[in-house]
């Protein structure tokens, strides 16, 4: 494992559809991204209503959709791979949720007119984006002006971002670059976005449960593990990392943002 955080040129749509094919049932039930406390936390901020039609992009297995679809007229969710949408299909039905549509796409090019959702909603996907400022115009497109844009993220601060972006990758090859909140506020207002909330969320993540989400290889596992023994002082700071009974925790960060798209455009 290098402690270089370059990254060379992939395929990225081949490696969430290969990634993400492999782990898909393995992301329905994840206790994280189905937290219900995280889900109410995120379409909070969204400020849903009951006549809003809303996008959930890079669904997955469509956590964020079906936590959204009794608030709303409607929820459509996108994602590239199949076999994540199958997933949401199946806990769609299990669930009895019927204004729920599941679409497959990409958050590159979305295949919906302009002005069409009053909501957009991502989660925990964005790091994956080879082109996040496409797929953030994509967003501000199909969005009505007025309408919200909702992105919750891995958003490291900057001290450590580089140094966790090794480990990001070396787990998941489909993790492009988390961004810091900082760089989230410029993108969003460079694109035409109003601003209106953006906080930092820290919590604590169970390293090898994390690892084990992503079917990471053993032989991968041990190199991450020894790249966090060589973490620089000012990154072992951040971290705060520790071992408790045979488990690796540290501290994670993501961002929370609430955008909207303007009613008039700026003069």
């Amino acid at each position: 494992m290098t402690g270089d955080p370059g990254q060379p040129e992939r395929d990225d749509l081949t490696d969430s559809q290969r990634q993400f094919s492999q782990v898909a049932e393995a992301y329905r039930q994840s206790p994280t991204h189905a937290d219900p406390v995280s889900l109410a936390r995120f379409l909070a901020l969204a400020e849903l209503r009951p006549n809003h039609r809303v996008l959930d992009v890079a669904t997955g297995t469509g956590n964020v959709a079906l936590a959204a679809a009794p608030q709303v007229a409607e929820v459509v969710g996108l994602d590239i791979t199949a076999p994540m949408l199958e997933q949401a299909k199946q806990l769609a039905a299990e669930r009895e949720i019927r204004n729920v549509t599941f679409v497959r796409g990409d958050a590159e090019q979305l295949p919906f007119p302009a002005s069409s959702f009053d909501r957009v909603l991502v989660r925990s996907a964005p790091h994956h984006f080879n082109q996040l400022i496409t797929a953030l115009s994509e967003a501000f497109r199909v969005l009505r002006p007025g309408g919200v844009f909702a992105v919750s993220d891995c958003s490291p601060p900057p001290v450590v971002r580089d140094w966790l972006e090794v480990v990001e990758i070396g787990r998941d090859p489909s993790h492009f670059r988390s961004r810091a909140l900082e760089e989230w506020r410029a993108l969003l207002s460079s694109l035409g976005f109003t601003v209106e909330h953006a906080e930092r969320i820290e919590q604590e993540k169970d390293i090898l449960a994390w690892f084990d989400l992503a079917k990471v290889p053993d032989k991968r596992k041990r190199q991450l593990l020894d790249y966090y023994e060589s973490a620089p002082q000012a990154v072992r700071g951040q971290l705060l990392a520790q071992w408790r009974e045979g488990r690796l925790y540290h501290r994670y960060w993501h961002a929370l943002i609430r955008a909207r798209r303007p009613i008039q455009p700026p003069p």
